[in-house]
């Protein structure tokens, strides 16, 4: 496993609806590249996450 790359992210619950989501993908996605995985399970995962987020 290959050392993070992230050393931290700051969370503050006064942010704006749009923000939140806006941080939550941001997560989603730098967690999923992480993962030592195929790109085409990668990219699966990435739509499946993204459509989560749509409104």
């Amino acid at each position: 496993m290959s050392t993070s790359r992230i050393s931290k992210i700051t969370y503050s619950q006064d942010l704006s609806a749009e923000s939140i989501i806006w941080v939550q993908k941001l997560v989603t996605k730098l967690l999923i590249n992480e993962l030592d995985i195929d790109y085409s399970v990668k990219a699966k995962l990435l739509h499946s996450a993204d459509k989560r987020f749509r409104y």
